[in-house]
């Protein structure tokens, strides 16, 4: 029965890799429609808008969101080994988070293929003067309260 469950794990996270693809391709119209609402924002004195894209490529958020009123931060885990991230994963994550709807045998995975991203990101950032990347392996809550402190001080 173990055995038949896992299969049916495995036939849901298909589906669901699909379901992410198509979100995926809608998301980057609703955030080409949610820059353009920013910039007339901008253009009236508001400031405000946090757009938490975990789809998006660093060379089209680059293209979509360059503007010297923007300030973009990449965040990653490129600092910690699977394991670890694995387990911090598991530790702070509610009953609802996107962990609890996989099957236990691909988080390993896709811890790998996250930290994997995140050092691809932290290199592409590099080319890009106005995307700054920021590591939260070690302490997240430290360093999004960083941020905050960084932006209050802009702002």
């Amino acid at each position: 029965m173990e055995l038949n469950e896992e299969l049916n794990s495995v036939n849901n996270f298909e589906k669901q890799v699909k379901d992410i693809e198509e979100v995926t391709k809608l998301s980057q119209i609703i955030v080409e429609l949610l820059f353009l609402s920013m910039q007339k924002d901008v253009k009236k004195d508001n400031i405000g808008i946090i757009v938490d894209d975990t789809s998006m490529d660093i060379k089209k958020c680059n293209e979509i969101y360059e503007s010297p009123e923007n300030i973009i931060y990449c965040l990653g885990t490129s600092k910690i080994s699977p394991k670890e991230l694995e387990r911090k994963i598991r530790e702070y994550d509610t009953k609802d988070d996107w962990s609890n709807y996989i099957p236990k045998a691909f988080l390993p995975i896709m811890c790998e293929n996250i930290i994997k991203e995140s050092k691809k990101n932290e290199i592409k950032c590099k080319k890009y003067k106005n995307i700054k990347y920021i590591d939260t392996s070690q302490d997240r809550e430290k360093v999004l309260n960083q941020i905050i402190e960084e932006l209050e001080d802009i702002i």
